[in-house]
Parts: structure tokens; sequence; C-alpha cells
């Protein structure tokens, strides 16, 4: 009887330790996945390093334009405004290999978007949608990398795309002016023709508080870029041996 209870003994300690074995596995698997997925995030952020950098080149030779017209505001021409995009590009276009070509090929109605321009915000963030929706990222174990992970999606991202589209309303406003403008002929008259002969105050007005839009707007891309690269940090040191 001794025999067949220790053996009985012995089999459900088997079957006990063999479930253990089995979970420790599995979660030692989901450890294996979690960590692939922050790996994942970290190559996604550094990705959206090099397109930040290369957005804010372009709001800040926005600006330059902007400071351009606001300052000769009387005296500019058409060809000064064409030649200062041409050294400093802001409008642009993407091809079929998703890379930027600059435009440099202007018409009348080009000359209101070099004053009204936005440039539009839309960095990479479908693995971190993928992650916040799994719950991925109440997992990772480094409390410091998961805020800093929270705080750029939301907190910083969002700050820059939110200015991104106010920068948009502003421009807007730039756009009424010349179709407003541009009404008040009885003939045809080309956006160019509109600007030089009509420029006034009200048109300068909101190109200065334009102005003051992009200079807060370079400030918030300049943070964002910086919490890019302090998430890319972490992710490099904490997963260095993965």
């Amino acid at each position: 009887m001794k025999s067949v209870a220790l053996k009985s003994f012995f089999y459900f300690i088997s079957i006990v330790a063999s479930f253990q074995i089995d979970g420790y596995r599995d979660h030692l698997a989901e450890l294996d996945e979690l960590d692939k997925a922050v790996i994942t995030l970290g190559e996604e952020i550094y990705s959206n390093i090099d397109y930040a950098k290369e957005h804010l080149q372009q709001v800040k030779n926005l600006r330059y334009m902007n400071e351009f017209v606001v300052a000769n505001f009387y005296t500019f021409t058409i060809k000064e405004l064409e030649n200062i995009h041409d050294n400093n590009p802001f409008l642009h276009v993407y091809d079929l290999n998703n890379q930027i070509n600059y435009i440099k090929k202007y018409s009348p109605s080009t000359t209101e978007q070099l004053l009204g321009g936005w440039l539009a915000f839309e960095p990479d963030n479908i693995f971190f949608q993928s992650m916040l929706n799994s719950g991925d990222l109440l997992s990772i174990k480094n409390p410091a990398l998961a805020k800093e992970i929270q705080s750029l999606y939301t907190k910083q991202s969002e700050r820059v795309k939110g200015m991104a589209l106010f920068t948009g309303e502003v421009g807007n406003n730039v756009l009424d002016w010349f179709v407003s403008e541009q009404n008040k002929y009885n003939t045809d008259i080309s956006f160019n023709e509109v600007l030089i002969k009509n420029r006034n105050q009200k048109l300068k007005n909101v190109l200065v508080f334009k102005l003051a839009v992009l200079n807060d707007r370079i400030t918030d891309i300049e943070n964002y870029i910086h919490s890019l690269q302090n998430c890319v940090k972490i992710i490099s040191e904490e997963y260095k041996a993965s």
C-alpha cells in the first residue's frame, strides 16, 4: 500500500512539476515576445528621428520665408520668394518610393502656398498602436522606458501634431485673403498679381501671427526629437544583449 501511495504521490508531483515547467516556459516565451516587440518599437522610434529632423528643417525653412516676407512686406518680388524656396525648400510631394521631392517649379497658385503653407506632421506610429491595443505597453518592465514611450506618443507627438494643425488654420487665413482680394476684380487675375497689387496690413498681420506660431512649433519639434532620442537610448541600453 505504501508503495502504491508513494508512486501516486511522485506521479502527482511530476505532473505538478510538468505544469510548472510548462508555465515557466510559456512565461519566458511571453517575455521573449515582449522584448522583440519593444525592440521593433525602438526601430519605429529610430526611423521617426530622421523624419522629425527633416520635418524640423522644413518648418525652419517655412519660418525663414515668413520672416523675409514680413521684413520686406511692401518691396519683395515673386522671383525673390521662388529663389528663397529653391535654396530653402519646404513644399514637397512623396514619390512612389516614398522619397521626398521638393517642388522647384512654380505657378501663380504656388505663391499662396509659399505664404500659407503649413506642413502636415505624420510620423510612423503603427507599432505603437499595436502594442497599445494589445496591452503590451503595460507589460514593459522598465518604468522609465514605459513612461518615456507614453509621453513621446501622447504628450510630445500630439503637441507637435496640434501645432501643425494650428499652423494650417492660420494658413487658411492666408488663402482666404487671396481669394477675397481676387474676387474684388471683374476680370481674371492671378494670385501673383493679387499679392503684388493688393498686399496690405491685414495680410501682414496674419503672417506676423503665423511667425509666432512657427517659433513655438519649432521648439515643440526639438523637444519631440529629444524625447525620441531618449527612448532609443533607453531601449538600446536595456536590450543591447538581445
